[in-house]
């Protein structure tokens, strides 16, 4: 009996002992967090435009070349946190890059370049000629819904001389739902 009860003292000493001897070693997850969903894949639904502001002669004419009802869709990349996407509107056919961000479900992009950036437009009695400035992209997740509003600035110049005689902001909102979610990769 005193034997087994010394045999027992001295296990648990060297246990002890070989566990005090282990080096600290910090665990680094190799998986996809938990916390950040993955949103990458293909998006689409319908846009609508909210509004547009300034614009000089064009503001008059914006049904002419921005339909009010669009649809659009984003392809997304994501690594961690940062996003590259493309959005593509199918009537105009504008398609414009983006980078971001994704925090917590919450996305914002701004544009890094965009198809199509010298559309001419009639106005009453000249031409204008609308250059891309830049454009937002931000939105909300709940799921396979991605919610949100696009902004797009567009300078508007002659087109004879290419003299700047105002500026328009065109807003849309959107819904898009998941179509595709397995890794893409963006060009």
């Amino acid at each position: 009996m005193k034997r087994t009860a010394i045999a027992r003292a001295l296990m648990l000493f060297l246990a002890v002992g070989a566990t005090a001897c282990q080096e600290n070693r910090p665990v680094i997850p190799t998986a996809a967090s938990l916390f950040i969903p993955t949103i990458q894949g293909v998006w689409s639904g319908p846009m609508t435009l909210m509004g547009t502001s300034g614009g000089e002669c064009v503001g008059a004419v914006v049904p002419s070349f921005l339909p009010t009802f669009d649809v659009g869709t984003v392809s997304l990349a994501q690594t961690t946190t940062e996003l590259q996407a493309t959005l593509t509107m199918e009537n105009t056919g504008l398609a414009c890059r983006y980078t971001g961000s994704n925090t917590g479900g919450s996305l914002t992009m701004n544009a890094t370049s965009c198809d199509r950036t010298g559309l001419v437009v009639q106005c009453v009695g000249t031409a204008r000629q609308l250059e891309l400035v830049g454009s937002s992209f931000n939105a909300t997740l709940n799921g396979n819904q991605m919610t949100g509003v696009t902004t797009s600035t567009y300078n508007v110049l002659t087109t004879n001389d290419n003299i700047g005689v105002g500026s328009i902001i065109a807003t849309h909102s959107f819904t898009a739902t998941r179509r595709w979610r397995y890794p893409i990769r963006l060009s």
